[in-house]
């Protein structure tokens, strides 16, 4: 886990535009929330989350949604599914549907602009630590 650190606050000229990607029901949208306060949060999600507490929901493939919209967003955070690899899930088994490959990553973060700066990876050096195992 890392150590919290202050975000720099910034005036913005309108609102952020965060897309969070593989969202289920937001956690990552409610952190987002407090941290920017006004920001447009979209979730994306394979499967659908009628409880998803950001401000738009699109049911659908994370990676495609990305390609075709991510220009779109002032931030792309990816949240992989990974409880496959957390301790405290282990004892259920294999519970991701998207299997949370390294794979996976690399596709996301290729769709992703290539001059796209403000991109964010939840698990990402969990992922690449176990994928190279």
């Amino acid at each position: 886990m890392t150590q919290p650190t202050l975000i720099r606050r910034v005036a913005l000229t309108r609102p952020l535009r965060v897309l969070d990607a593989y969202c289920c029901i937001g956690g990552a949208t409610a952190g987002y929330r407090l941290a920017f306060p006004g920001c447009h949060i979209t979730g994306v999600d394979i499967q659908d989350q009628p409880d998803y507490c950001g401000d738009a929901f699109h049911q659908g493939d994370a990676i495609d949604f990305i390609r075709a919209h991510g220009h779109e967003y002032d931030l792309v955070h990816g949240s992989w599914p990974c409880e496959r690899y957390a301790t405290v899930t282990r004892w259920r088994g294999d519970p991701d549907a998207m299997g949370c490959t390294w794979m996976t990553n690399l596709e996301a973060r290729k769709a992703v602009p290539p001059a796209y700066t403000h991109w964010i990876a939840t698990q990402f050096l969990a992922l690449e630590g176990r994928a190279a195992a």
